[in-house]
């Protein structure tokens, strides 16, 4: 069947194609409405490099993060948020895994942003991702600088802040079920079409179905008649 004869067959089965249309219409709208939107928090850091002054007489241990620079440093970062051991801190928290830490290129600035299904739970992320960039720069430190100063530390230039609330996915979600549900009402139609026409066949005699053929039956009893007489 063509594009243009299932057109046809929605038209003639219009009783049978509106109601089904509006059903599962509905029914897609009314499944993603019950989809939570999403809320995002997001938070800046900056690196800051060791404050101790250098003093030449007895200079500080070499810290090999500071050798690498804090820009270099803040590449690491986003490594280390993505680690397994960081992921499971966080959902231990009763915070949300879906989140993202990139650098500023070319800069020591590290922006965060945490998705989640509450406002709370966006900005508790968030807050948690610096509290775990501090804590885990500062132990990889402290083996070579024990002392804060010599150390390259986390400064909190934005603090977790929360959007408004984002419907996208909602919307995203709601386009792609009330497709769906169009397709499957289409194809519901055009099955029940189907399935009546071949009933209608089985229930018309085949005389009825071929006019051809009674007119065929009368001309064969008409020669029978002449020969006979």
């Amino acid at each position: 069947m063509d594009v243009w004869g299932a057109i046809l067959v929605l038209a003639r089965r219009f009783y049978i194609t509106v109601p089904l249309l509006a059903l599962a219409v509905g029914g897609a709208y009314m499944y993603t409405r019950g989809i939570a939107p999403e809320y995002h928090s997001t938070a800046s850091i900056v690196l800051i490099g060791p404050t101790a002054p250098t003093d030449k007489a007895a200079p500080p241990p070499v810290n090999p993060y500071v050798t690498l620079g804090t820009a270099t440093v803040a590449t690491t970062i986003q490594l280390d948020t993505a680690s397994a051991q960081t992921l499971s801190q966080i959902a231990a928290a009763g915070n949300s895994t879906n989140f993202t830490v990139s650098g500023v290129s070319r800069t020591s600035i590290v922006t965060i942003e945490a998705t989640a299904k509450t406002p709370h739970q966006a900005t508790s992320t968030a807050n948690q991702l610096v509290s775990i960039i501090k804590a885990d720069l500062a132990t990889r430190q402290k083996p070579y600088a024990p002392n804060p100063a010599d150390q390259i530390t986390v400064q909190v230039l934005s603090p977790a802040q929360v959007a408004t609330a984002d419907t996208t996915s909602r919307t995203k979600s709601e386009a792609i079920m009330i497709g769906v549900a169009l397709v499957i009402a289409i194809l519901l139609t055009l099955v029940i079409d189907a399935i009546l026409n071949s009933r209608q066949r089985r229930r018309t005699p085949a005389h009825a179905a071929d006019p051809l053929s009674g007119e065929l039956t009368a001309e064969k009893q008409q020669r029978t008649t002449v020969v006979r007489s």
